[in-house]
């Protein structure tokens, strides 16, 4: 009866409306993989359920309740045909219907079906409406392509293949309806579910079995709940309608390797049991996807082999850039399942496993087992894959804290679209960890895509392609990170010499290129996938880690580089892979032995430029303009010059005398030269490492470089250093100074020396070969370990020519020289980068100026706790106001030559420039002050004019001399520029308050350089009180200060003149004398060199270790027979033929030998007008600018406190340290 009365109402009902539609909706838990792909491709992701339609359009919104009583009054009627009875769906294959601009994929049932359920419940509900049934292509659509192309559409096909096949029995028929929203926009329209139709035969009453699941909130809601950040990304490159992507995280299905099954399978649950490892290891490597379709596969095996390698093996993997197919080749792989059981994502390959949802998609593999989310960004195909790991846990208090690692690949381009949704994806993430893991330890590891080379940035803001405030904003991401407390563990590793990586050639690096992983320059693939003309390094690929006490940076490297096979040239990917190893603590109170918690007692306060003192290439013009960087052709010359001595001393295969190059022996540059920071007045520093004695090898040096003077090699002056013997040569015009080392194990392992620590046995040297060897090892490792050379190179010239302006650049007078910038400016840089991740030179150099005017020097000293780990065991007299140490031992204060007034100059200095750096509208020409030196070419005559101009009196020392001789006249102008600072520490004593300055600088006036035949020239030392100091003295105060000051003056005179060694009244004189500022006003510089070119023979130094004598090496040399020196008559001791070791070496042995104690030795010497003399060793003073240095040459004996045993004496060859000489001697 009830079937008759719903007949009764039946007729035709129009199915025309889409407005509403019939369809079968598979179960929500098969419609997993399926919407993964949608919500990438399908337009319809967030408004349509996935489904199937049967009848679409349907019936209008009015008709709907007559129309599902018709439908399901049909369905209810028993039928013989078997459909009826159990109806069922299987889509199991793919397809595509093509369109004007793309192609929509879906799934289909098989060709093979012979009837069709789907086909049976159309026709029933078609004839129950009053229609004839038609035929319809039944599909469940997965998506639409970008484009019309074959590769686009084949590619979502491939997609579409590999989803698991969807099987289900039809119970219920869903009737859709749209439901418009108040938005314009009309794509915003979604399909809710009206009602359904039971077709299963059960009449009792059941709750919706279709949730709608798919529904996803429109713009305005998203607007309303999310956060600025979240909806300021650019999309305008977009250019297909997007789908509508859900922002709320996915959690994702963990797949561990079943071997007896020998497949993949979902993890049921996280195993929290596992034992904490002791250290953990982390990769990072983008594989990149060579095309959309069909994929290549040619890179595979190298990848793998890569991946496998030793220098790329870790724990826990994060893949950047994974395709399906790569993916399922990989894990494929018997040592990958071995070594990494548990991953984000199965093998696509595999039959019940559904695709990757993207072209490029980040996947994890971990020998642990893990959880994971996926964060979604703005953009499609954007995220981070967020894993917790249970077993690698901070355990607190109260709570247990897991390691959280995400996984990210950034949005590539430097555009302002680009760079703004880099920087909110960036956010978006650390909004998602300080959310959900506000406590835990964080790494974060992947391809950042964040352009690091201020040369690219530079021609982006050039050419327009960026704004100034998407610069600003590249910078913003930077620090935003470290705000967050992330690290970046290449510039730890990098500060801490644990940096294992790939170098590659550093000369021609700008800023923000070292470290790069993505080098177009070396790797074929980025240069061929940068797609721009640029072609600059970048470090787009990054591990960052916030420890919280659970991890510590150990070790980082990079892998992937290039390989030879089969004779052809392969490169794994574009991108070199990073690997970081970590030290992991449970306990977060804990702290190792090696932690750098030094580093919090001596904070820095990084100071950062604004306007145009931030812009860099402003900063590089300046330097252009002031000379500060070689030309082309300089460089050329001092390489040549370099190849050139190289081959001289070393001799070559056509040498008629190759016995000197068939010694072990090498030769490095050391100083400004090797640092890369020389300009055209620097000279070369080379140091020779050999296996020869000292003495022998500068008598075959000599030798090779007289005969090679037709190649413009001179040898100009030998000097005895405190180091020892140095010459100073000529080599086509480019100076040289030539140090030698004598050190045969040291030139046996040479190539392992860069990597070998400073307490292996091989560093067991004396004294002076290690003094000789400390400046090449020193900057070796400060190569190591700057985490950028290029900021460090530009920040070291700019300070430099600053210091030079100022008068400030000279060691030999108390200032700065270029090992003391080295060493403090390496120490901020390496400093900053640590704390922030990055630098520029521009807010190096006001931190540089900030940090040395603020800082104690009277109680701190400069040293890098990188190296040492601790601060210094060093004891600093009263006579070192500065204290700038360097790494290697001997560890002496390379500021020794510091005085009390060099110092407070220092301060004021920097004081100045740091101010002068902070006022507005400042640029760096103006800071350099062109327009005041007129453009002249020397940089002195900057400061020049104000010192002459500043103070109300000077101390002049002036000297004149006639001679000739060119290593005379350099010898007398060096020797007095060493005592010049004596006089400037005595002053500061008699006048106390005062001002007292010396120019680094040699002076003359116009008439003296006209004069053409006699040099004269003078230094000043500026005299004026002190800033803020009150002269309250009476007269008779005043005339006795000055009666003081005169007789300073007439004692250093009386000094200097009485120094027979340098001082020659035949053709030279030294006057010191007080002068007014009128009276200097008309000095000039002079940079005159005194004298002329002759060649100096001087016979080799005694204080040297002798070795094998000239002949027995170079038989066919020209010998010169020298003076013999007649031994001592009065000595009553047999004379042994064995050499006696110098006092040198007693003196370094008594200080440095651990098994004995300096205090208890004595030091006899001869006073030039005393006589014999005595004093203890402690006191004994080596430097040569010190107020009480006396030569090594006047000491007598050595003998011990407590029994007054002499233990070396120079007139009875006694030695009981070495057993030189006699030995014991009648001991």
């Amino acid at each position: 009866m009830a079937a008759t009365e719903e007949t009764s109402y039946s007729g035709p009902i129009a199915t025309n409306s889409y407005e509403t539609a019939l369809g079968i909706i598979p179960p929500i838990e098969q419609c997993q993989d399926v919407d993964l792909l949608r919500s990438l491709y399908d337009k319809g992701y967030g408004k349509w359920p996935p489904h199937v339609n049967l009848i679409y359009p349907f019936v209008a919104p009015e008709y709907l309740p007559r129309a599902k009583a018709q439908i399901q009054s049909r369905l209810r009627i028993p039928l013989e045909d078997p459909l009826a009875r159990t109806p069922s769906v299987l889509l199991n294959k793919s397809g595509h219907f093509t369109h004007r601009s793309n192609h929509t994929v879906f799934l289909c049932e098989p060709d093979e079906i012979e009837a069709s359920s789907m086909a049976f419940l159309r026709s029933n509900a078609l004839e129950s409406l009053g229609h004839t049934p038609t035929p319809c292509n039944f599909h469940l659509t997965i998506g639409q392509s970008e484009d019309l192309s074959d590769s686009s559409r084949e590619f979502l096909l491939s997609k579409a293949r590999l989803l698991p096949s969807l099987e289900f029995p039809i119970q219920h028929l869903a009737i859709l309806i749209r439901e418009r929203s108040s938005s314009k926009d009309r794509s915003f329209n979604s399909m809710r579910l009206w009602g359904i139709i039971d077709i299963s035969g059960d009449e009792s009453p059941t709750p919706s079995p279709f949730p709608e699941f798919w529904l996803q909130p429109s713009p305005q809601e998203e607007s309303a709940t999310g956060s600025e950040e979240e909806n300021e990304e650019d999309d305008s490159d977009q250019t297909t309608p997007a789908p509508s992507c859900s922002r709320q995280p996915l959690p994702g299905t963990t797949y561990y390797f079943e071997s007896e099954l020998e497949k993949w399978q979902p993890c049921s649950s996280i195993l929290d049991n596992e034992a904490l490892p002791g250290t953990l290891t982390i990769s990072s490597y983008n594989v990149l996807i060579d095309s959309e379709y069909p994929p290549a596969r040619d890179r595979d095996p190298l990848l793998l082999k890569t991946l496998l390698s030793t220098s790329a093996l870790a724990d826990i993997l994060v893949l950047q850039e994974v395709s399906d197919d790569f993916l399922s080749f990989l894990l494929h792989d018997e040592e990958i399942q071995h070594r990494f059981p548990f991953t984000s994502h199965g093998p696509p390959a595999q039959a019940d496993i559904g695709p990757l949802p993207s072209l490029r998609n980040i996947v994890i593999l971990s020998k642990w087992s893990f959880s994971w989310v996926f964060v979604p960004f703005h953009r499609r195909h954007k995220g981070a894959v967020v894993a917790q790991f249970s077993s690698i846990a901070l355990q607190g208090s109260s709570e247990t804290l897991p390691l959280i690692v995400a996984g990210v690949h950034l949005t590539c381009g430097l555009t302002d679209g680009a760079v703004a949704a880099k920087k909110v994806q960036l956010q978006n993430l650390k909004n998602y960890l300080s959310r959900n893991h506000a406590s835990n330890p964080w790494v974060i590891a992947g391809d950042f895509n964040i352009t690091t080379s201020t040369y690219s940035i530079d021609t982006a803001l050039k050419s327009k392609s960026i704004s100034t405030q998407t610069a600003k904003t590249l910078s913003s991401m930077e620090t935003s990170m470290n705000e967050a407390g992330l690290i970046d563990a290449w510039a730890v590793a990098r500060v801490e010499a644990a940096d294992l990586g790939y170098l590659g050639e550093l000369d021609d690096l700008f800023e923000g290129e070292d470290g790069a992983t993505f080098n177009p320059r070396e790797n074929e693939l980025a240069a061929a996938t940068s797609g721009t003309s640029v072609n600059r390094p970048q470090r787009y690929d990054r591990i960052l880690v916030r420890p919280q006490g659970l991890l510590r940076i150990n070790k980082f490297n990079q892998f992937g580089f290039p390989v030879t096979q089969g004779g052809s040239h392969w490169v794994p990917s574009d991108h070199w892979g990073i690997r970081c190893s970590m030290k992991v603590n449970a306990d977060s109170t804990e702290k190792g032995v090696d932690d750098l918690n030094i580093l919090k007692n001596y904070p820095i306060h990084i100071q950062h430029v604004v306007g145009a003192l931030s812009d860099g290439s402003a900063l590089t013009s300046a330097l252009l303009n002031h000379q500060m960087f070689p030309t082309e052709d300089e460089i050329q010359c001092r390489r040549e010059a370099f190849v050139l001595i190289k081959t001289v001393l070393l001799g070559s295969s056509d040498d008629d005398n190759t016995s000197m190059s068939d010694i072990p022996m090498v030769i490095v540059p050391v100083g400004s030269y090797a640092l890369g920071v020389w300009t055209f007045a620097s000279d070369i520093d080379c140091l020779c490492i050999g296996s020869i004695s000292s003495k022998t090898f500068f008598k075959l040096a000599r030798q090779r470089i007289h005969r090679a003077e037709v190649q413009g090699v001179r040898l100009m002056r030998r000097v005895e250093a405190h180091t020892g013997t140095m010459y100073e040569l000529s080599v086509n015009g480019v100076s040289m100074d030539l140090q030698y080392c004598p050190a045969a194990r040291i030139v046996e392992r040479w190539t392992e020396l860069p990597n070998l620590h400073q307490s292996d046995p091989i560093f067991n040297l004396s004294m002076l070969s290690l003094r000789k060897l400390k400046p090449y090892r020193d900057i070796t490792y400060i190569q190591r370990t700057l985490p950028s050379m290029t900021t460090f190179r530009l920040a070291y010239r700019c300070i430099k020519l600053w210091a030079i302006q100022r008068g400030v650049y000279s060691s030999r007078f108390g200032y700065l020289g270029g090992i003391h910038l080295t060493l403090m400016l390496s120490y901020l840089c390496k400093r900053m980068v640590h704390d922030l991740g990055s630098v520029t030179s521009a807010d190096l150099v006001s931190t540089f100026f900030h940090h040395y005017a603020m800082f104690d020097w009277k109680n701190d000293m400069v040293f890098d706790p990188f190296f040492h780990k601790r601060k210094p065991r060093y004891q600093r007299s009263v006579r070192e106001p500065m204290v700038v140490l360097g790494f290697n031992s001997p560890n002496a204060n390379v500021a020794h030559t510091s005085s009390i007034p060099g110092v407070n100059t220092l301060i004021r200095e920097f004081g100045m420039a740091s101010r002068r750096l902070a006022e507005d509208g400042m640029t760096w020409e103006q800071f350099f002050r062109k327009d005041s030196i007129a453009g002249a070419l020397d940089e002195r005559l900057a400061g020049v004019g104000e010192f002459l101009k500043s103070y109300d009196s000077y101390a002049k020392i002036e000297i004149q001399y006639w001679g000739r001789t060119l290593g005379k006249g350099k010898g007398l102008v060096g020797w007095v520029e060493s005592r010049c600072l004596l006089l400037v520490v005595d002053i500061a004593k008699v006048l106390p308050g005062f001002e007292v300055r010396i120019w680094p600088a040699r002076f003359t006036n116009s008439n003296a350089i006209d004069a053409g035949t006699d040099y004269q020239g003078c230094y000043l030392i500026g005299l004026s009180k002190g800033e803020g100091i009150e002269w309250n003295a009476s007269k008779e105060d005043r005339q006795t200060a000055k009666l003081a000051l005169e007789k300073s003056l007439e004692n250093f005179q009386n000094k200097l003149q009485s120094d027979d060694k340098y001082y020659d009244p035949s053709s030279s004189w030294i006057g010191v004398s007080l002068v007014r500022q009128t009276d200097v006003k008309n000095f000039h510089l002079d940079d005159r060199e005194w004298g002329d070119y002759v060649a100096d023979i001087e016979e080799d130094s005694d204080d040297e270790e002798d070795g094998d004598a000239l002949d027995e090496l170079e038989e066919d040399a020209p010998t010169k027979k020298l003076p013999i020196r007649p031994a001592p008559s009065h000595s009553s001791k047999p004379i042994s033929s064995s050499k006696l070791r110098p006092a040198s070496d007693v003196l370094n042995r008594l200080r440095w030998d651990p098994n004995l104690d300096p205090n208890d030795y004595i030091v006899g010497y001869e006073d030039r007008f005393l006589g014999a003399k005595e004093t203890t060793l402690e006191k004994w003073k080596t430097e040569q600018t010190d107020d009480e240095f006396i030569p090594q040459h006047r000491i007598l004996y050595f003998k011990k406190r407590t029994d007054g045993v002499v233990v070396w004496e120079r007139r009875t060859r006694t030695d009981l340290i070495f057993g030189s000489g006699v030995g014991a001697g009648d001991s």
